[in-house]
């Protein structure tokens, strides 16, 4: 089995049965949301509604003083079902709500002691929705509110199912419908390793990232934001793909070069600038010296000029040879030769205003 294959197939498992690590979008079941963070969505999870009636339903309101299943206690089914009836005015006390299991709310409802049945895209497999559409008392709700209900419950999207979709050859819907639902996020902990986000999004995309009734090619896994923040790992892996290492190396390898880079680089972030910083420091330092003899140089100058007419030349001679000693023993780079021959030159010349000015012998 390849490495794909097996992530695929354990995806698919993990994402079957182990609540842990999947959850419905706006359902966090008190989740403490800062110790889970959400690899990113998986897969939209329509709201099907299948209500008894020759006529078609326009509004949830108008299920008021029915017999509704709406799904077993503390599911996600359920919660959805009540926040949309809420909005619609509906409550327990308006209606008759009916405990069913999936499986058998269907048969309810087709047997006629049920008025309506609220079913998430995981509970109405393909039979079920094929036996409920082929009903001729039995109709599939149309969202024709839908943009309202998106922008009113933030983490529902609109969804399209298209005519025929579910059997071209009977035409099953006749018309295209307008759905509703949240998306199935992938969740963890905060401190999954990056390696193993990576494989559990590359599993992912080979699970989901096909194109299937309510989805494009390719469309998910998707960085789609609900209960839970979006890892930094998760969104890297959207915007640039896996890590390099792990698209070339075995994983053992590339998870061991992995924490090498993480102590390295750090390192190599400190050092770069700091490696850059030694020959501008050695320049500064060249630059320094050179200054300082001239400034030795401009003050025995300026003595010279102010001081001539009652101080011994033999002073000024001995501080201007003990300042030509010093710069001839100073080391410099052949970059600052040019200032280090000027500063000679100008040796020179205070030498002969010494002369000039009569204060030497």
């Amino acid at each position: 089995m390849g490495r794909g294959e097996g992530d695929a197939k354990f995806l698919n498992t993990a994402l079957g049965g182990d609540e842990r690590i999947r959850r419905q979008g706006g359902v966090t079941n008190g989740f403490n949301r800062n110790q889970v963070i959400s690899l990113g969505s998986l897969a939209f999870q329509p709201m099907l509604i299948f209500y008894r009636g020759s006529a078609p339903l326009r509004l949830l309101s108008e299920l008021k003083g029915k017999r509704l299943v709406i799904g077993p206690p503390g599911s996600g089914d359920r919660a959805l079902a009540l926040t949309l009836l809420q909005t619609n005015g509906i409550s327990s006390n308006t209606a008759d709500f009916v405990d069913l299991p999936d499986t058998a709310s269907a048969a309810a409802l087709a047997q006629g002691t049920v008025d309506a049945i609220f079913l998430m895209g995981d509970s109405a497999s393909p039979e079920v929705m094929r036996s409920l559409l082929r009903n001729p008392n039995i109709r599939l709700y149309d969202f024709i509110q839908a943009d309202g209900y998106v922008r009113k419950i933030t983490y529902l999207s609109k969804l399209d199912l298209p005519e025929g979709s579910v059997d071209f050859g009977q035409n099953i819907p006749d018309h295209d419908v307008s759905l509703i639902g949240p998306t199935v996020e992938l969740l963890a902990r905060p401190d999954l390793h990056p390696a193993l986000s990576d494989l559990l999004l590359d599993a992912a995309h080979e699970v989901n990232g096909k194109a299937g009734l309510l989805r494009r090619q390719n469309q998910f896994p998707a960085p789609l934001e609900h209960d839970f923040a979006i890892s930094a790992d998760a969104l890297r892996y959207y915007t640039s793909g896996k890590k390099f290492f792990y698209r070339y190396l075995p994983f053992w390898l590339a998870s061991l070069v992995g924490r090498i880079l993480v102590a390295f680089v750090p390192m190599v972030v400190i050092l770069v600038p700091a490696l850059r910083l030694i020959p501008a420091m050695y320049r500064w330092r060249i630059r320094m010296l050179i200054y300082h003899r001239y400034r030795t140089l401009l003050a025995l100058e300026k003595e010279v000029q102010t001081k001539a007419s009652g101080s011994k030349p033999e002073e000024f001679i001995t501080r201007l040879d003990q300042i030509e000693i010093a710069v001839n023993k100073m080391k410099v780079p052949a970059s600052f030769a040019d200032q280090f021959y000027a500063l000679r030159g100008h040796i020179g010349f205070v030498r002969d205003r010494i002369m000039q000015a009569g204060v030497a012998h």
